[in-house]
């Protein structure tokens, strides 16, 4: 049965840059929800547009951050463990969670009084569902499979 220290660096690296290829995907997809929610703020629709600024740069930046940490490579003089590519990311998806409650939270509060009210939220609970969704499972799969969570010995 083949383990992790099985596999070639270069399969290795191959994973990781795919991997920082689909989160680049994930800032670009995020930045439009940033450019939509500015455009939003400036026709007047803050309840829409507040939220998706909120959720869009929490998650470009978490994108980021996840992207960062897996095209790092460690210096002469550094740890190899992976705690702090892995704290990182953890950092980055913890951070995204916590935005994706308050892009709810805010939609709800800014939500206009109407029949619209509604539609407003709805949409608000989408794109911070979504954040919430991507949160987990944003980072590479090594990370993941080397259990983050399991204390350091």
């Amino acid at each position: 049965m083949a383990s992790m220290q099985d596999v070639p660096a270069s399969a290795d690296r191959r994973r990781s840059h795919h991997g920082a290829v689909l989160h680049g995907v994930a800032v670009v997809i995020f930045g439009l929800m940033v450019w939509s929610g500015v455009d939003g703020l400036g026709v007047g629709a803050q309840a829409l547009g507040v939220p998706m600024v909120i959720t869009g740069a929490a998650g470009a930046t978490g994108a980021l951050v996840i992207v960062w940490s897996m095209l790092r490579r460690p210096g002469l003089n550094a740890d190899p463990r992976p705690p702090a590519r892995m704290s990182a990311q953890r950092a980055a998806r913890i951070g995204m969670a916590l935005a994706a409650v308050a892009a709810v939270a805010v939609g709800v509060v800014l939500a206009p009084i109407g029949w619209e009210r509604e539609f407003v939220i709805a949409v608000n609970g989408v794109t911070g569902g979504l954040l919430a969704v991507f949160a987990p499972l944003a980072g590479g799969r090594a990370a993941r499979a080397q259990g983050e969570d399991r204390p350091q010995r």
